[in-house]
């Protein structure tokens, strides 16, 4: 009982240490610059993140810190984390993704994710595969999110009769797409009260002849995705209005979600186990 009562007061200090931290360098710095952390300075502390895991863990017969991570009050506190950052970001319009406190807690709970799996992807009579899925599956789509974030880019584009290359990211800086865009011809279908049911747009996109449509992107590279997000009549003519997204980490956070419904189908299949992590 006093075990367990230390443990708790250990997880009440951290979550007040790294709250007090996040905090801070929020009040200081504002939030998380990620323009600086771009490939490919964002591999190379990840890899180092991820020398300093594999290494507590190798000593966490004797480290205080791994055996922390180790235990189930973290393991509580994560899944805590995760419930409030889910709660927080769905109340919000505008996400505070790069905040510090943010950024922090998402550390702290890929840091504990990774600590369980090297404990628990096998136990004595063969590997746990229905582990593997869901555990690494999370651990994918958290760390593709979270270290892949500083090389995402979100940008909209006005598309009219007139090729363009000119795009602008959400805090209205221009740049240069390296490709032109130009729309050939739009249609739209409406309903009786005059709203919009349905639009699609052909355009002419690097050269290539392409319709966009409502939910319906056109993956130009391996990671770059263009969306049709609304439409504006001027004087001149039709325009659209086109998303550009840039995610060189969309693959492994795909592998991630591939993985976890693996596992959720494995769990379904197989039923509860009760065993020992």
């Amino acid at each position: 009982m006093a075990k367990r009562y230390s443990a708790l007061i250990v997880s009440l200090m951290v979550v007040v240490a790294l709250g007090a931290i996040a905090a801070l360098m929020q009040l200081l710095i504002g939030d998380v610059p990620a323009a600086l952390f771009r490939f490919p300075l964002n591999l190379i502390i990840a890899a180092l993140w991820l020398y300093i895991i594999a290494e507590l863990y190798r000593r966490r017969q004797s480290n205080a810190v791994a055996q922390y991570l180790l235990s189930p009050q973290a393991s509580w506190l994560s899944v805590s984390v995760v419930v409030v950052a889910c709660v927080v970001m769905g109340l919000q319009r505008h996400p505070a993704v790069m905040s510090f406190p943010f950024s922090i807690a998402t550390l702290f709970v890929l840091t504990q994710l990774a600590m369980v799996i090297l404990r628990g992807w096998r136990n004595a009579v063969a590997i746990r595969w229905r582990f593997i899925f869901n555990h690494i599956g999370l651990w994918l789509v958290l760390f593709a999110g979270f270290w892949g974030a500083p090389d995402s880019d979100i940008m909209r584009t006005v598309v009219a009769s007139q090729p363009t290359d000119e795009a602008y990211y959400e805090d209205g800086r221009m740049t240069l797409l390296g490709y032109e865009m130009q729309l050939l011809d739009f249609r739209a279908d409406y309903f009786e009260n005059g709203a919009p049911s349905s639009y699609e747009a052909d355009l002419l996109i690097d050269g290539k002849s392409v319709t966009l449509s409502v939910n319906h992107p056109y993956a130009r590279t391996w990671c770059e995705d263009i969306y049709l997000t609304s439409y504006e009549p001027r004087s001149g003519g039709m325009t659209c209005v086109l998303q550009v997204v840039r995610h060189p980490w969309k693959w492994p956070m795909a592998a991630g979600i591939i993985m976890l419904i693996a596992g959720a189908v494995l769990m379904f299949i197989q039923g509860p186990k009760k065993q020992n992590v």
